[in-house]
Order: C-alpha cells, then sequence, then structure tokens
C-alpha cells in the first residue's frame, strides 16, 4: 500500500516537473499561462536565460527519471530501484540548485519572480525533494531485501 501511494505521488509530481519545464523550454508562453512557468519580464534576464535554456534544458533531459522509477516500480519491474536512486539524485540536486539561485539573487537585488511564483515553487521544490527521499528509502529496502 505505502509504495503504490508513494509511486502515484511520485509519478504525479514528477510529471508536473518534466512536463511543466518542457513547456517553458519549448512552449514559455503556454506554460506561462498554465501557470508552470513564470512571464520573462517578472525575472532578472540572465536568470530567465540560464532556466529556460541551461537549468531548464538539463531538467527536461533528467527529471523524466523520478517518475519513470515509480512506474517501474508500480508495474513490479526489477529494475525500479537503480532508476529510482539515479533519479533521485535529480529530484534533490536542482530544487536545491533553484533556491540557492533565488536566495543569491535576491540578495544581490535582482528580479527572481512574484512573491506568489517563487513561494509556490519552494513548495514543489519541497515536494520533489520529499518525493526524492521517499524513493531512496523505498529502492534502498527493496535493494536490501533483494540482496
Amino acid at each position: 500500500m505505502t509504495m503504490t501511494i508513494a509511486g502515484i505521488a511520485v509519478i504525479v509530481l514528477g510529471l508536473i516537473c518534466w512536463l511543466g519545464q518542457t513547456l517553458m523550454v519549448l512552449a514559455p508562453r503556454v506554460a506561462v499561462k498554465l501557470g508552470v512557468g513564470e512571464p520573462e519580464e517578472d525575472l532578472d534576464r540572465s536568470m530567465y536565460l540560464f532556466e529556460r535554456f541551461s537549468q531548464g534544458i538539463m531538467d527536461v533531459l533528467l527529471t523524466w527519471m523520478l517518475p519513470a522509477s515509480a512506474l517501474m516500480m508500480l508495474l513490479g519491474n526489477e529494475h525500479w530501484p537503480v532508476l529510482a536512486l539515479v533519479g533521485a539524485g535529480v529530484y534533490l540536486y536542482f530544487p536545491g540548485v533553484f533556491s540557492i539561485t533565488r536566495i543569491v539573487l535576491k540578495r544581490d537585488g535582482r528580479s527572481i519572480g512574484s512573491p506568489a511564483s517563487v513561494l509556490t515553487a519552494y513548495v514543489f521544490g519541497a515536494l520533489w525533494t520529499l518525493s526524492a527521499v521517499c524513493m531512496i528509502a523505498l529502492a534502498v529496502v527493496e535493494l536490501a531485501v533483494a540482496g
């Protein structure tokens, strides 16, 4: 039961992340209309370029792994723990980079987005971090039992 609930939650949260980043990279106006991205004018230009192209592209390439591992777990694929550990590392890294970047830029007087969108991003960052920790714990238990 725990694995089912965790798996579904990780898939939903992971798809919000991956689809949101994909839209922000490929169709930023659509992302803004759906509320998963911020208008360019609300952000410091350097931050916008970094988040949309540099970090954004890498997020699109990497953030599929954790929800895919959760799906594999629900389907009973024996290799899910390996993908979960790699994907969880990604989901621990990117919210940290997101948060630290905003703290540093805000202290420097840069525009980091509207307060509501920054709060929403911090909440999702915390949820993604929790997803990563949960999948790490489940993967370690699974590997210990299998080994």
